[in-house]
């Protein structure tokens, strides 16, 4: 573990990496880079629009001065369209270049510029201002209150490190055999009873610990999909922003060679020759530029930061018994959370489905929008879960002897794991955008799953019964073979088809294509006990 401190940041450094997540990670513009891509479009498009405005106004100032001061404003439209991409902003070119020309003018041109262009610019302008500013302060809100629940997470993690690993020393302590002498003489009785009072209140810190740093990670992870809903929802924002901003434009263009045609006979020359780039404007083909601009950054990961329990790391100094103990009181935890999402979202896949079979007699408004979101929302909170299960079970699995194939879990593959700046273990789950969607919306995750709980089978408390048919015992006498093997371990059986074993005990055990053994007990008569119970020949 690298004991050495990180470097101090310069001003100009945290102005650039405004939020990095524990010295590995910047949230500003990983994951995100459709979001910022259209934010240069908009901000460019934007300061097109007030440029323009204010040349535009100033053609309607300067009309009776026209031919004195149209070589400027020529410029400096010129100037303004050369920023721009597509056959829009090349019309907008080509009327600069023709301004030049336009030596006369007209006090009606002025008035209708001035009504039909300038104007309704500027309140379009304005308008795409106030959008953009109340977009881009939702996403720094929700960013905020991500980046606040991350400080908590970090806090939590530290503190429950620093208890598990001071209860590991006491209760190391209170179990070697030198403690045992020691209290054994009356005289240091008391020495013993202070010790064992710090061994119980370490017991609940550490419990308290665990709960608490779960809870901000569960949190953190709910901050950051609002985050990342508010960044989704200014993306949409951004692109009709965009398609408005074009449509105007090319309305304006076509108005200024209307203008031209309608009260100026004298610069038919010049009409004519704005008549073609401003018939060439193509909307569709514009934002189709900026439309493939920002979608190669399509297949943007998605990232989520798993919590790392203490027990999970191995090579962190804990009894095994205490460790099981600690895992499976985070697994539950963890399934507590992963069956309450799971149950929301099948309340709200019957509303959408309802919503679906009478979308002809419904309208489409936010309740619809509200309902779809929080289903995706709920989708990407099952995914988190998940994965932390996925984590803990591994623990657990290699804790017991039988850990799991890398390759048997379809998490495997997309958690990384690192060491953040306080030398702890961090793992990340990365996941394209493509195969996050085809995990949140094509299958359920507990199917993906099934390969890693194979080997645990169905008898962690479930009253699913493969074996409640006796006409299945006659199909499966004739198919299978029957081993001697001796039991590694004990189970009880809560269902009458099912046998109830003891550690040591041999039994024939012809094996299934289920997850389930069928038992042949010394009197003849069959039960089923879980595949996960290991035999020994």
């Amino acid at each position: 573990m690298s004991t050495d401190k990180p470097r101090s940041l310069s001003g100009s450094r945290k102005g650039k990496l405004r939020y990095t997540l524990r010295g590995g990670f910047d949230f500003d513009t990983m994951g995100h880079a459709r979001y910022h891509e259209l934010r240069k479009f908009v901000k460019k498009g934007n300061d097109f629009c007030k440029e323009l405005g204010n040349i535009m106004q100033e053609r309607v100032e300067l009309e009776l001065h026209y031919a004195k001061t149209m070589s400027k404003l020529s410029a400096k439209l010129m100037k303004a369209a050369q920023k721009g991409i597509g056959s829009i902003q090349k019309a907008w070119l080509v009327i600069g270049k023709e301004m030049e020309t336009d030596g006369q003018a007209h006090r009606c041109i002025a008035n209708s510029l001035e009504d039909d262009i300038v104007k309704p610019l500027k309140n379009l302008q304005e308008t795409h201002c106030r959008i953009k500013k109340t977009v881009e302060c939702n996403v720094s809100k929700t960013k905020k209150c991500m980046n606040k629940w991350r400080t908590d997470e970090r806090r939590s993690k530290k503190e429950s490190f620093t208890v598990a690993r001071e209860n590991e020393k006491v209760q190391d302590m209170t179990s070697d055999a030198s403690y045992s002498i020691l209290t054994s003489n009356a005289n240091l009785a008391k020495d013993a009873t202070k010790l064992e009072n710090k061994k119980r209140k370490l017991e609940e810190s550490v419990k308290k610990s665990y709960t608490e740093y779960y809870t901000y990670c569960v949190r953190t992870a709910r901050a950051k999909l609002e985050w990342e809903m508010s960044v989704n929802d200014a993306e949409k924002n951004f692109m009709a922003l965009e398609e408005e901003r074009l449509l105007r434009l090319k309305e304006y263009a076509h108005h200024v060679s209307q203008t031209y045609q309608q009260f100026v006979p004298k610069i038919s020359q010049l009409s004519s020759r704005l008549t073609e780039p401003t018939y060439e404007c193509n909307v569709s083909q514009d934002f189709t530029i900026i439309t493939d601009t920002v979608n190669r950054y399509d297949e943007d990961l998605s990232v989520q930061v798993l919590p790392d329990f203490y027990p999970e790391h191995t090579n962190l100094a804990m009894n095994k018994k205490r460790r099981i103990t600690a895992l499976t009181k985070i697994l539950q935890l963890v399934r507590q959370d992963l069956d309450r999402e799971r149950r929301s979202k099948k309340g709200l896949d019957t509303l959408a489905n309802a919503m679906h079979h009478h979308a002809s007699g419904l309208k489409h408004d936010d309740s619809h929008k509200n309902v779809y979101e929080k289903l995706h929302h709920t989708n990407l909170m099952i995914l988190y879960l998940e994965a932390v299960n996925y984590k803990v079970v591994t623990a657990l699995a290699t804790l017991e002897g039988h850990p799991p194939a890398a390759a048997s879990n379809a998490f495997s593959q997309h958690i990384e794991t690192t060491r953040d700046k306080n030398g702890y273990q961090m793992s990340v789950l990365k996941m394209p955008a493509s195969v996050c969607q085809k995990f949140t919306s094509t299958a359920p995750i507990d199917v993906l799953n099934e390969s890693m709980w194979s080997d645990r089978g169905s008898a962690d408390g479930t009253d699913i019964d493969d074996f409640s048919s006796d006409e299945d015992d006659d199909d499966d006498d004739e198919n299978i073979k029957s081993p001697r093997c001796k039991a590694l371990y004990q189970y009880s059986a809560k269902i009458e088809r099912r046998i109830k074993f003891r550690t040591g005990r041999r039994y024939t055990h012809p094996q299934q294509k289920v997850r389930w053994l069928v038992v042949r007990r010394p009197k003849g008569r069959h039960r089923s006990i879980p595949s996960y119970i290991r035999c020994r020949n």
